[in-house]
């Protein structure tokens, strides 16, 4: 059994695979990375690349096309001589769990290359010794700016090293989920207020939302701020948007757990700045600043006051603008920073660097084709205009040139528009950390794009683009990130989920009056002895490993 930094913990349902398979695309690369990657030229050794595959209704083919055969595994072909074999498909994420599992244990081959997003999964896959030890190759075949941007950030290594090993490739997030505050403009002219820059003027102008009649129709049916609990008090890890983690700056986000001033990882839910903040969601409760449902309302429940044109005020992504707002949203309302908060820092809790990680059967012989085929189709990730996915995943498929410029209505495209990015590695854009939201941002700071992907993001709402741009003047002084990314530890696998239903539970009662802010105290004693100092002591095991 392959040594690893934490305990085995029991299998858990395995999110779907992402395969390789189709996208084509008509333009040649100019790009030095992707130039060292062609292998259009005779003496091209074939390469069969195995896989399974989750081909679900999202999947769309046109012209005869199918999983195995497209534009995008001919384009890999005649580029790199990738052959694509699919051995199995299923239909479904949870199908293709069952199937990895068997294969397992039944002690039958993986596929040559697969992706995982389940780190309970990954840590029983890679125990069973059927994975390889990628450092090697990635040293010998990845491309520079492959290579430049995981030394940019090493710490995301830590999601698959086991013995100061890499059993797997992690893949980035865009950084696409950092929190804005959205604010009703017209109420703030309205009532002669400015956005507020601390919790306190926070406070002032929900008590004035709430207060008085900011929408003029002679009632009291105002709120001040829209949030979502019923995950409990979180950050974008759990609550994807209006999430409360807002309050609670930097010193503490509950869930997360954070480097302490000695270097090791506590548990933010269990830190006293945490009684602070809960106690502000208590009186702010009492007070009517919050939807007294906000303890049972999803988020895109609690997002609808806001919407609705009810609420003052919402935390969460730049992307909001095209989901959940709309077009029906007459009113004035804008992004704003977001406030400083409890301990006077601005904070929130950041989306993890990495929710995917490739890995690579250990009998798989063709990983210079792998990395080769990998730096071409992240040219978008990298924005690079001289990928030949620059415009676009596949002429023909998901755009039309038209005069030399790219056109993406999907009425003027032959046969349909076809997202061809699914059929991808990834199934969609492997993107680079904070590139979307620069060009985003370029973009809300009046700009007039230039780029072929900034040509096609102008096309997305206008207040999509401001929020970038008022989000990258504070970004990397406010990001706050969970610095465990391990697989379950065995107290985590045991005892976890009672440990967070507990800890939801005496959040709820401080925050709507059952208990005093006091019974916060009660709760971290509880908390530690009940599984919760065995955890912290696992947690940092794992952290000192990986941080040799």
């Amino acid at each position: 059994m392959r040594k690893r930094f934490v305990k085995q913990a029991s299998i858990a349902l395995v999110a779907g695979l992402t395969l390789l398979t189709a996208v084509g695309c008509s333009q040649s690369s100019n790009s030095e990375n992707n130039a060292q990657g062609e292998t259009e030229n005779a003496g091209q050794q074939e390469a069969t690349i195995t896989l399974g595959r989750v081909v679900g209704s999202d999947n769309k083919f046109k012209n005869g096309e199918s999983i195995e055969n497209n534009v995008h595994t001919k384009w890999a072909k005649e580029k790199f001589g990738i052959n694509f074999k699919v051995d199995w498909t299923v239909g479904t994420g949870e199908a293709y769990s069952t199937r990895l599992r068997l294969l397992l244990n039944s002690n039958d081959k993986l596929p040559d290359v697969f992706t995982l997003s389940d780190p309970t999964l990954e840590n029983q896959v890679v125990d069973s010794g059927k994975v390889m030890d990628i450092d090697e190759a990635f040293e010998k075949y990845a491309s520079p700016r492959i290579k430049e941007l995981y030394a940019q950030y090493p710490e995301i290594w830590n999601t698959v090293s086991y013995d100061g090993k890499h059993y797997g490739l992690p893949t980035f997030n865009a950084g696409s989920s950092f929190s804005v505050m959205w604010i009703r403009q017209d109420w703030l002219d309205k009532l002669g207020l400015q956005a507020p820059k601390t919790i306190e003027d926070m406070e002032t102008v929900m008590d004035a939302f709430v207060n008085q009649d900011p929408d003029g129709n002679g009632q009291k049916d105002t709120i001040g701020l829209s949030l979502s609990l019923k995950k409990g008090v979180t950050a974008v890890k759990d609550t994807y948007m209006v999430s409360s983690d807002f309050l609670f700056g930097q010193a503490a986000i509950p869930t997360y757990w954070t480097e302490a001033a000695d270097g090791s990882l506590q548990y933010g839910s269990v830190q006293p700045t945490v009684k602070e903040g809960l106690t502000k969601l208590s009186e702010w409760m009492s007070k009517g600043y919050l939807d007294k449902d906000a303890g049972v309302m999803d988020e895109a429940k609690a997002a609808e006051s806001f919407v609705q044109g009810k609420s003052g005020m919402v935390f969460g992504p730049t992307w909001m603008a095209t989901y959940p707002f709309n077009s029906d949203m007459k009113f004035d309302y804008k992004p704003v920073p977001i406030p400083a908060g409890i301990d006077g820092k601005m904070g929130f809790g950041s989306e993890p660097q990495s929710s995917v990680r490739f890995y690579f059967n250990k009998d798989f012989k063709y990983m210079e084709a792998f990395f080769n085929y990998l730096d071409a189709i992240m040219g978008p990730g990298f924005y690079d205009p001289d990928s030949e996915f620059a415009n676009g995943w596949a002429e023909g498929y998901d755009y039309i040139l038209k005069d030399g410029e790219p056109v993406y209505d999907q009425d003027q495209i032959p046969g349909g528009w076809i997202d061809v990015k699914k059929y991808s590695i990834y199934g969609n854009d492997i993107q680079t950390p904070k590139k979307e939201l620069e060009v985003m941002a370029k973009l809300g700071q009046g700009i007039a794009p230039e780029t072929p992907y900034e040509k096609y993001f102008s096309a997305r709402p206008k207040k999509w683009a401001e929020a970038a741009a008022v989000l990258q003047t504070y970004l990397d002084d406010a990001a706050v990130f969970d610095r465990y990314t391990g697989p379950p530890t065995a107290t985590m696998a045991q005892k976890g989920e009672l440990l967070r239903k507990m800890e939801n539970e005496a959040f709820l009662k401080i925050i709507y009056g059952n208990e005093s802010p006091d019974s916060f105290d009660d709760f971290v004693s509880k908390w530690k002895s009940s599984g919760g100092d065995d955890m912290t002591k696992e947690v940092n095991e794992w952290y000192q490993a990986v941080s040799k």
